[in-house]
């Protein structure tokens, strides 16, 4: 029987990049004919010695080895190629929320519900999921924004990249330290002065939710809760344009709100979303996710693919796996990731940032 060295990645096509990798379409080949196709996540050559970096892939792949969920992409290994470090993972055909947003423009209601809905629901599972060692990995994804969550024309929903997420677990390399990662605009109020915890992926999904229903950039975190409830009555209060009922600009109050403690729980926001979608119906703007799906997603893919090309210095290589080990993750979005190392320069960041 062969073993995973005998492994082959035929890389057909670039997929996705951000900054420090690129996810290739490819097909494994495996003993005995296996062949299967595949999404192959490698770090650029310029990131591959980093030694950050590369820990980071290593534990985004450990990571979501231990999580299963549908929403959630599945991976199959942690390995090295051309000696650079990769993950193998499921390939998701589909369009990343960014691309819909700049593409289609704003979504219906119904099928943002079923997509809040579906990641509220995967972030859950992920935190209160056992690790290892038995106890909750108590996992924060800490960059969720449209361009790391997909829609396939199947209506699935996937949430993409945790290369910066954090896990309570004992096979991890990278050290929990001041160093701050997120994206602008999707980080909560406290994330900005250093504080982590499952209400600020609540928030990003928050702000994700906005976007959706009016395809615009909600804009900079505020730094002051003043500001910050002008912000929110802005955004939130502008929903009645497009359509969107009160109960929704409720519970969207509570997810972008200043304390984190006010937030409700993603397990609170995916029940009260699924409670709210029965009252929309299923016809309309309250369709459900699958039927828009099937119908705008094909026309998107194809655009957005002939618009925004991809390129990868692996494309037309077939390439040996080198090493093999245990993990997984996730492709990664086209906005950048920041790193924010003192919290006090992103605060004076975001306020140069207010728009005037």
């Amino acid at each position: 029987m062969s073993g995973p060295h005998h492994r082959r990645y035929e890389i057909t096509a670039a997929i996705g990049e951000g900054g420090f990798g690129t996810v290739y379409l490819a097909r494994l080949h495996g003993g005995g004919g296996f062949s299967k196709q595949i999404a192959l996540k490698v770090l650029k050559p310029e990131k591959a010695e980093t030694d950050e970096i590369a820990t980071r892939l290593r534990d985004e792949a450990r990571i979501l080895g231990h999580i299963r969920h549908r929403a959630v992409v599945h991976v199959d290994g942690l390995v090295r190629v051309a000696g650079r470090w990769a993950v193998v993972m499921e390939y998701i055909e589909g369009v990343d929320l960014r691309a819909i947003a700049r593409t289609y423009g704003p979504m219906p209601v119904g099928p943002v519900l079923d997509v809040i809905g579906e990641i509220s629901g995967a972030l859950h599972v992920a935190y209160h999921t056992s690790g290892p060692e038995g106890r909750p990995l108590r996992l924060l994804h800490r960059d969720i924004k449209p361009a790391n969550i997909k829609v396939t024309s199947a209506g699935e929903v996937k949430v993409l990249d945790f290369g910066v997420a954090r896990a309570d677990f004992d096979a991890r390399e990278a050290e929990t330290r001041a160093v701050r990662f997120g994206s602008a605009g999707y980080l909560a109020p406290e994330r900005l002065t250093g504080t982590d915890s499952a209400a600020g992926d609540v928030y990003a999904l928050g702000v994700v939710m906005v976007e959706l229903l009016t395809a615009r950039r909600y804009g900079p975190t505020e730094v002051t809760p003043e500001h910050q409830a002008v912000q929110v009555d802005d955004r939130v209060g502008g929903l009645v344009t497009f359509g969107v009922p009160p109960e929704v600009n409720g519970l969207l109050r509570e997810m972008l709100a200043w304390e984190a403690a006010a937030r409700p729980s993603s397990r609170e926001v995916e029940k009260r979303l699924a409670a709210l979608r029965q009252g929309l119906g299923r016809s309309g703007p309250g369709e459900p996710i699958r039927d828009w799906a099937e119908r705008e997603i094909p026309a998107l893919a194809r655009r957005i693919a002939a618009r925004e090309p991809v390129t990868g210095d692996l494309v037309g290589r077939t390439l040996e796996e080198e090493l093999s080990a245990v993990g997984g993750p996730a492709p990664i979005g086209n906005e950048p990731t920041m790193v924010l190392a003192d919290p006090h320069a992103a605060t004076v960041l975001q306020r140069r940032s207010r728009p005037h």
